[in-house]
């Protein structure tokens, strides 16, 4: 069974089922839920094409307010973008990439606690793919360290998590 199912009468059994009916409904808080809970799922397991898919569908459906939901997906579709720049070189990448470093760090101003973190992450992986190395290294112990500072656990992790992967990627 598909973890992020929902159920209604026991005619839906799937996200797919769940989004058709979001779609013939008109629920666009359902349509937006069930994106973002793919592009995180995606980001996580590493599916990164399809990651990017939820992100730009969720972006589509999005409102002008700011839910939590959006920074995160914004957080995850620049991580992503700046993978899959590293693997294609393509430049429409970068440009999502870029534009996620250029939200968090507007938002960063209005509150550093919640936000350094993530763009100090985001500003690592835009080092790493224009061969930046000494600064990528440095903005990524910056995110550990200010993810561990700020209490933001699972983004400490994160932030290790692919700190180990550059370290790896340059031999080290």
């Amino acid at each position: 069974r598909d973890p992020f199912a929902v159920y209604k009468n026991g005619s839906i059994n799937n996200y797919h089922d769940a989004l058709a009916y979001a779609e013939t409904t008109g629920r666009r808080r359902l349509m937006r839920a069930i994106y973002s809970n793919r592009l995180v799922e995606a980001f996580f397991f590493g599916r990164y094409y399809e990651a990017m898919d939820m992100a730009e569908k969720y972006r589509n459906e999005s409102e002008i307010t700011m839910p939590i939901e959006y920074i995160l997906n914004s957080f995850l579709e620049g991580l992503t973008a700046f993978h899959l720049a590293r693997s294609e070189s393509c430049s429409r990448w970068m440009e999502l990439g870029e534009n996620s470093i250029h939200s968090f760090r507007s938002w960063a101003v209005h509150s550093a606690w919640n936000f350094d973190n993530k763009l100090f992450l985001l500003e690592a992986e835009s080092y790493f793919c224009h061969g930046q190395y000494d600064k990528a290294e440095e903005k990524y112990q910056s995110a550990i360290e200010s993810s561990r500072l700020h209490r933001f656990v699972h983004e400490e992790g994160l932030a290790c998590e692919l700190f180990g992967s550059f370290c790896k990627t340059r031999g080290k």
